[in-house]
């Protein structure tokens, strides 16, 4: 039997053990469009670890497996969005609980858009009347849109996962554990990044198919 639960909405590499930078401010940019560093966002307090945003999940899907079957497996997934944005020589902290999920974590995902990057690469596709039109944004790139993602166990700080991107699009597919022992995201980029975007956290059992394969 498989359960749904509705939830309110509330590539790696190893570095040094995160620190706490002070809270320099920001520089308010022009409202609207691509870049924009938002200072009424609601999470622009969460630049230090100690002040982390905790994400709650939007919903929760799991099968557990059925001991009819040696071979059946429980099947979870669990996913949180959030909005937000990053000003001049900012960073955001958010936590993320796994321990208490039904299943055991095993895949974590992350996506992020920046600065108007869409969800999946801008690419060229045809048509079959040989016409081809453009899909998908890519900022230019460059510091001012370039965001970073580090993933950290919660209970030791060690680093488990972490991605970089010029573009403003991040694509974090990770097995490297523990999982189930809760995180922090640590969202940042170079002093000039500056821009809302889009991130969304989904913990799995397992590893599923890569939306944006054609």
């Amino acid at each position: 039997m498989s359960v749904f639960i509705a939830a309110s909405a509330a590539a790696c590499s190893v570095s040094s053990t995160p620190e706490d930078i002070e809270d320099v401010g920001s520089e308010p940019l022009a409202a609207g469009g691509v870049g924009v560093c938002n200072q009424a966002d609601p999470y622009e307090k969460n630049n230090k670890r100690s002040r982390a945003t905790e994400l709650a999940y939007n919903g929760i899907y799991f099968e557990p497996a059925d001991p009819e079957y040696s071979w059946s497996e429980d099947i979870g997934s669990a996913y949180t969005i959030v909005s937000a944005s990053i000003c001049k020589k900012d960073q955001d902290w958010y936590f993320v609980s796994t321990s208490d999920l039904p299943y055991t974590p095993g895949w974590l995902s992350i996506r992020a858009q920046a600065a108007g990057a869409s969800h999946c690469a801008m690419m060229e596709v045809s048509e079959e009347g040989g016409e081809t039109y453009t899909v998908g944004y890519d900022p230019p790139a460059g510091p001012h849109n370039t965001i970073q993602i580090d993933v950290y166990s919660a209970g030791t700080l060690q680093l488990l996962a972490s991605a970089q991107s010029n573009i403003g699009r991040i694509f974090l597919d990770t097995y490297n554990g523990p999982l189930d022992q809760d995180l922090y995201l640590r969202v940042h980029g170079p002093k000039e990044a500056h821009y809302g975007y889009n991130l969304s956290v989904v913990v799995q059992t397992d590893a599923f198919e890569d939306e944006c394969e054609l």
